[in-house]
């Protein structure tokens, strides 16, 4: 990697899955890290949020080649989320000149380098979520756990020295339970970072940690991609313990237990969607699948970041390929060639799910024509996702008249 690069892209890993789930823009140059440099200065707030606000917009405009499937980590200061939002607002305008599928944003909030009330700090992530923004709290520690419960982030994250006491040390596995305890009870998923030995996977899986980034699963990278990322083996192996086979509660003696932790929500297996504004063409559609050979669809969003439309790659590709497809849908609305999406939370548990009612594409409600006359159930029609139902798609039968043959009276 070059010295003088700017930014690198730090991967985080979901040990469960081994599989990439966001990269973190970490500045290279100590004059990019405003919360160090205001520390012990004269700065104003405006300064400092002035110059943070700068430092995030400036970290996305080197992240080119994001993976749009994969989450961009941005860091920002408390103060400039109280302040200074606004400006953070425009990141998803940069991200939406440049043609491409917007990756999804994560704004790591870290403690005030002067002042955020708690009150504030929570108003100003409220309005950020609304924007479409996911908000994670760095260094939780900094803030306190009545932070934590107040502001409901999407993610927490674990200070690097108290994952490195973990195993080690009766105090940090007590902070670490308790920071656990009062993010899932929060909603929130915890992230360990700065992980550096196997021993601390384990650790983490008997807390229910499974996201981690760290100087062992991988080095910051140059571009935002996926291309080359893969987690080694032995550590997949540690991941698979840091499913939920260590009881490392405090007070435990760290004995296996016999139960293997499971996802309990969709969030737990879910990945971010590739998603374009829904004002885009279906050429521009087209480009975004040749660019994500493995998407298997693209979410079309409004302004707000709300799902509006969902494009299947098999039946976009299959019309918009056929005999004069591009002439006659290029131009055209990619909208045109969706389904309205049906959205799940991320919440909804998992265990003894069927998979008809989260399809997009679930057989409709009988109807009656009369009240003498049974029931009509219609042929279901099913979407043909290998990851919903995996079934095929049942044609469905045109309206029209019904042929039927002469009999021999007729002849």
């Amino acid at each position: 990697m070059d010295v003088h690069e700017r930014f690198a892209f730090e991967p985080i890993f979901n040990l469960r899955t081994s599989r990439v789930v966001g990269f973190e823009v970490q500045p290279r140059h100590e004059r990019d890290r405003i919360g160090s440099r205001a520390a012990g200065t004269v700065w104003g707030t405006r300064q400092v949020v002035e110059l943070d606000a700068a430092v995030a917009l400036a970290s996305l405009a080197f992240a080119t080649d994001a993976d749009a499937s994969v989450p961009l980590h941005v860091d920002v200061l408390a103060d400039t989320v109280v302040a200074s939002r606004r400006r953070l607002r425009g990141m998803f305008d940069g991200l939406a000149e440049r043609g491409r599928a917007v990756p999804p944003v994560v704004l790591e909030v870290g403690p005030p380098a002067s002042a955020a009330p708690t009150a504030a700090l929570v108003d100003a992530l409220r309005e950020l979520r609304s924007w479409g923004f996911r908000i994670a709290l760095d260094a939780a520690g900094g803030f306190g756990l009545d932070v934590v419960a107040a502001a409901r982030p999407d993610l927490v994250k674990l200070d690097p020295h108290i994952v490195a006491g973990l195993g080690h040390s009766s105090l940090a596995s007590t902070v670490a339970h308790a920071l656990v305890e009062v993010a899932g009870a929060a909603a929130a998923r915890v992230v360990a970072t700065g992980v550096t030995e196997p021993g601390q996977l384990t650790a983490l899986g008997g807390l229910g940690v499974t996201l981690a980034q760290g100087p062992l699963l991988a080095t910051p990278r140059r571009r935002a991609s996926t291309s080359g990322v893969t987690l080694p083996v032995d550590l997949a192996l540690a991941g698979v313990v840091a499913g939920g086979a260590v009881d490392a509660s405090p007070g435990s003696d760290g004995a296996a237990v016999a139960t293997r932790h499971r996802p309990t929500a969709v969030r737990d297996l879910a990945q971010a969607a590739v998603t374009l504004p829904d004002t885009a063409t279906a050429d521009d559609a087209r480009r975004v699948f040749a660019d994500h050979p493995h998407a298997g669809g693209v979410v079309l969003v409004d302004p707000r970041r709300v799902p509006t439309c969902h494009l299947d790659r098999n039946r976009f590709m299959l019309a918009i390929s056929g005999p004069y497809g591009r002439a006659l849908y290029a131009a055209r609305p990619a909208a045109t060639l969706g389904d309205r999406p049906r959205v799940l939370d991320e919440h909804t548990p998992t265990a003894g799910r069927r998979c008809a009612p989260v399809c997009p594409a679930t057989p409709r409600a009988a109807t009656t024509t009369s009240s003498s006359s049974p029931p009509t159930e219609p042929a279901p029609a099913w979407c043909g996702s290998p990851t919903c139902c995996g079934r095929r798609r049942w044609p469905r039968r045109r309206a029209g008249p019904v042929k039927v043959p002469p009999t021999t009276r007729d002849r």
